[in-house]
């Protein structure tokens, strides 16, 4: 409808009252229970409103360990400037207040960066409890009143809700002092349904804030800065090239936006649990605007398994700046960003760079450690007294290596160290670890990934399992040569035995069709082969509780046609491989934290258009694309079983 329309539909209207857009009370559900469905979020808004308040003091009491019953009782204290009964009608009692948009701007009373912004943290409340009293005191005299979230919730919308008036009593701290100003809010009906753990409810709230200037008392423990113990803390332990470091150990650089960042990032010892811990939170304001996250996709490789030892901090006020709310960055709970936000577009790319810098630092600042710790122990150094100094540094250099792969804990490596030890004197294992040396660097990492899976011990019974192996090898060879169809012959050798292509894949699915995938739309560049159906999804996982950090989409193509002659891969099939890779990212976007995605294509060769465009597709950096041949794939892998059962073989012969 034109303005000239509305106008005129107003003027014809003229004797009717005016439309008025009326809000009934399950508006507060939707607000309150659903956008804080938890207890730290519950209590951290009233951490907010108290630092908002200029408290200098909070005193948060929970029951802890008990069953949340029709008595038990939530109450959070604090010290600020407190409100009179107009301020209490003015602000408190109205939801959607702008609090930004006061006289005050983005500042309290006393001058601190506010937390509220957009006047519906008060609703927060009933995230957790069904009864909300408040009893505020500034100046002489008090105020209290209550809130009753079921009668709330059931208002019509041409109803106003009556505050209850309730008698106040004085604000009395957990140790007895009387407060002459502030506030308390005491929750009631709680409806929390388990026992929370004050460890795990302490550690959730520590990462909420980083306040220096308010004391919070949580059941009579000060609540800490977030504190955990680490194996690798950067930039402190290494530094990117040209960034500062302050004093504190925290980086700080620049956006190209010109905002700018102050971040850590840390790796513990042993694998975090999902949640509170593992991840890198987001703070503004010092307070957190985005839960603990991976900045939901990360480029790069194997590295990415050292995710789930994880964790981190940035810094960034300008998140939470100003006052128009179409310019936030956080959505209404303000404990998650708005990720797809376009504007955030340089930050989450400068946290997708510098986490992979630090997942490879970590590959590095490992490799180090081990090699110090081999150097140190007296086992070990008794062990290579025989060695010469070359043999010494070489073996050595193998505690390096393996501690480069992320599947591997450090526990392991000494371990698997102790076992080459003893071992190379046998004139095999010293032949295939110079074999290994010789190697480039991809095909050294899945050498010693299974130096890491089988070990050098158990000789005759690995020699059963290394014997399968080739021969299934050399079945799949023979298959290749001789025009065996990919459906169903070369496809169900791969399905059933992944290995083939790398030892660390496990098989997610196969024979997919992209088009049944959720979040995908599927628009090949070619219709070369009818249906849409990808040959193999693996995954490279690490070992529990880890979760899925890369996905592989695998493409292979039969080696000859049925009169022996090779077959080679062409421009439509390397396209239509390329839309699949594509179809899979989009599909696995959608997740919290992505799996980085890549794809293989295996043929026997292709052709001159095809390989034109392979080389291209090779340069993009995501999702990251490789294209080999069969006669590589099965050299690589024969070459390297080979020289496992040379091992097992000598040693059998000596043990029997």
């Amino acid at each position: 409808m034109s303005d000239a329309e509305v106008v005129t539909a107003k003027n014809a209207d003229s004797s009717q009252d005016p439309l008025v857009l009326k809000f009934g009370g399950s508006l507060v559900e939707q607000l309150g229970a659903q956008l804080y469905p938890s207890v730290t979020a519950t209590v951290a808004e009233l951490i907010s409103n108290a630092w908002d308040a200029d408290a200098e003091n909070v005193w948060v009491t929970v029951p802890f360990e008990e069953d949340w019953a029709t008595g038990a009782e939530l109450i959070v204290l604090d010290d600020g400037h407190g409100m009179t009964r107009q301020q209490a009608q003015d602000a408190y009692l109205v939801v959607g207040r702008k609090r930004r948009l006061t006289s005050l701007g983005d500042r309290s009373e006393g001058g601190r960066l506010v937390h509220g912004r957009k006047g519906i943290g008060k609703l927060a409340a009933f995230g957790t409890a069904g009864y909300l009293e408040c009893t505020t005191t500034r100046g002489d005299a008090p105020t209290a009143f209550a809130i009753d979230y079921d009668a709330v919730r059931q208002l019509r919308p041409d109803e106003d809700y009556q505050v209850e008036a309730v008698q106040p009593t004085p604000l009395v701290t957990p140790d007895g002092v009387v407060l002459e100003r502030g506030t308390r809010i005491r929750l009631s009906s709680l409806r929390v349904k388990r026992k929370i753990s004050a460890k795990s409810f302490q550690t959730s709230m520590s990462r909420r804030f980083a306040l220096r200037d308010m004391t919070v008392l949580i059941n009579g423990e000060p609540l800490a800065r977030f504190s955990i113990d680490l194996q690798f803390r950067l930039p402190k332990d290494q530094a990117p090239d040209g960034v500062e470091v302050d004093e504190d150990g925290w980086g700080i650089e620049t956006l190209p936006t010109g905002e700018t960042v102050r971040w850590w990032i840390g790796f513990t010892e042993k694998p975090l649990a999902e949640g509170d811990q593992q991840g890198i939170s987001v703070l503004a304001r010092s307070k957190m605007a985005q839960r603990p996250f991976k900045f939901e996709r990360s480029q790069g490789t194997t590295a990415q398994l050292g995710l789930e030892y994880l964790v981190g901090e940035v810094e960034a006020d300008w998140l939470d700046q100003g006052n128009d709310i179409e310019l936030d960055y956080i959505q209404s709970n303000r404990d998650q960003l708005q990720l797809e936000d376009a504007r955030l577009d340089e930050f989450m790319n400068w946290g997708r760079r510098r986490l992979t810098w630090a997942l490879r630092a970590r590959q590095d600042l490992r490799a180090e450690a081990a090699v110090a710790e081999a150097e140190q122990n007296a086992e070990l150094d008794e062990m290579l007294e025989v060695y010469t100094a070359r043999e010494k540094r070489a073996m050595l250099g193998v505690a390096g290596k393996l501690a480069r792969l992320p599947e591997v804990d450090q526990g392991d490596v000494n371990n698997i160290m102790r076992s080459v030890v003893n071992s190379r004197s046998d004139v095999q294992v010293r032949q295939l670890m110079e074999q290994i040396e010789e190697e480039d660097e991809p095909v050294q990492d899945r050498m010693w990934s299974l130096v890491a899976q089988f070990g050098l011990i158990d000789a005759r019974r690995l020699m059963s399992v290394i014997e399968a192996r080739i021969a299934t090898i050399e079945k799949l060879q023979k298959a290749l040569e001789e025009g065996a169809k990919e459906v169903p012959e070369i496809h169900n050798i791969v399905r059933g035995d992944a290995w083939l292509l790398d030892p660390r894949w496990h098989l997610l699915g196969d024979e997919i069709d992209v088009t049944t995938m959720p979040g995908v739309t599927f628009s090949p560049e070619t219709e070369a082969e009818s249906g849409n159906h990808l040959d193999y999804l693996f995954a490279l996982v690490p070992t529990a509780p880890a979760s899925v950090d890369e996905v592989v989409v695998v493409e292979i193509k039969r080696g000859a046609y049925s009169s022996g002659v090779p077959r080679k891969a062409d421009l439509d099939e390397v396209n239509k491989f390329h839309s699949y890779v594509q179809a899979v990212a989009q599909h696995y976007a959608k997740n919290t934290v992505p799996p980085t995605v890549r794809g293989l294509m295996v043929a026997q060769g292709y052709t001159q258009q095809a390989d034109s465009i392979r080389k291209g597709l090779e340069q993009i950096p995501s999702p990251r694309l490789e294209f080999k041949t069969w006669d590589r794939v099965l050299d690589e892998t024969h070459r390297m079983h080979l020289g496992w059962l040379e091992v097992s073989r000598g040693r059998s012969n000596r043990a029997g």
